[in-house]
């Protein structure tokens, strides 16, 4: 299964047109009066989106076979009850699972040998180890789905490990990374990054981030994903920079035009080609909250106090610091007598 299999795709429909320049073109559409399929014709990409696009029709196949599961999912609180975000990054993977799997009878998942088949095609993305590891949990919840709902008879999928091994503990932003992100990004985007980088806060909670949330030395907010209420203080570095700005909406954070509030996908894309041009990889923004906790730890902060900030474990925070901060035995002692003074307190 590693090898892509060959599926008949059934209802495209083919229109030959002359383009202004005089020659020939085929375009592809999902079925007569559908929409288009802008993938070259043969490639993977193409049978994604044909598969996307056709999914949920009514005359979709899909009785016995794998999509009925993914179908089913789709319709549960499984998926609908997920975040919008969370739905994304999982639309992706199912674009891709269902396109692979696409003519798989149910029946052959329940039979022994397909735990081996879709771990076999997982390898397939070893060189990105990440997207490998997102295909096949997102794979083994819809399985898991199907079993729970009795529409599967066992998940050939249960513990079936992940093939990256490093944490986004091993990442942090450098100030050279930073320097170099701020140079080839507009001055909106600088601001984004040092508001990320001094408060530890996720992507979709500062780019909602009023200006009332700021009393001049902490910022306040309730977080998104936990529903805590944090109060952040604001380091210099911060401050000095959120006095100077402008206040031309309600949210902190405006887009480079000004007065707008970023989208998660304005922001995401506007990011993306900004670490292009700095020729920025191995970190994302996610990564920011990491380094968060190094510099909050240079300021003086505890474990405790970092870790009640971010969400971060204290043990997640304290190896952050471990890694990234520390050097040598006396760094280790200090941290240790700072974190036992704080127990006793």
């Amino acid at each position: 299964m590693a090898a892509r299999r060959e599926h008949r795709l059934v209802g495209v429909h083919r229109v030959k047109v002359r383009l202004a320049g005089g020659t020939l073109a085929e375009y592809h559409y999902a079925w007569r009066g559908g929409p288009r399929i802008k993938a070259d014709p043969g490639s993977h990409a193409y049978l994604v989106e044909y598969t996307r696009l056709t999914r949920d029709r009514a005359d979709a196949k899909r009785e016995g076979l794998f999509p009925e599961l993914v179908y089913a999912y789709r319709q549960s609180p499984m998926y609908t009850g997920l975040k919008p975000s969370t739905r994304r990054g999982y639309d992706w993977a199912i674009d891709e699972i269902e396109a692979e799997f696409v003519d798989m009878p149910i029946r052959a998942i329940e039979d022994r040998g397909a735990r081996s088949a879709f771990l076999e095609w997982r390898d397939g993305f070893a060189d990105t180890p990440r997207k490998a590891d997102l295909l096949i949990s997102v794979l083994a919840r819809i399985l898991s789905f199907a079993v729970d709902r009795e529409l599967l008879a066992r998940n050939p999928l249960e513990r079936a490990g992940r093939l990256s091994s490093a944490t986004r503990r091993d990442a942090i932003w450098t100030s050279e990374l930073v320097d170099a992100f701020k140079t080839a990004a507009s001055a909106k985007l600088g601001l984004v990054i040092e508001l990320a980088r001094w408060t530890g806060q996720r992507q979709g909670d500062l780019i909602r981030l009023p200006w009332s949330a700021y009393d001049g030395t902490h910022i306040t907010l309730r977080q998104g994903k936990t529903g805590r209420r944090v109060r952040v203080k604001v380091y210099d570095t911060l401050k000095t920079l959120l006095d100077a700005q402008k206040r031309e909406a309600v949210t902190i954070l405006t887009t480079e035009r000004g007065k707008r509030s970023w989208t998660s996908d304005g922001l995401r894309a506007s990011w993306a080609k900004a670490c292009d041009r700095a020729g920025i990889e191995g970190v994302t923004f996610h990564d920011l909250r990491g380094t968060f906790v190094t510099l909050a730890y240079q300021s003086g902060a505890s474990i405790k106090e970092i870790a009640e900030v971010t969400g971060h474990s204290e043990r997640d925070a304290e190896a952050i610091i471990r890694k990234h901060y520390l050097a040598g035995d006396g760094a280790v002692t200090k941290l240790e007598a700072r974190n036992k003074k704080a127990r006793e307190l």
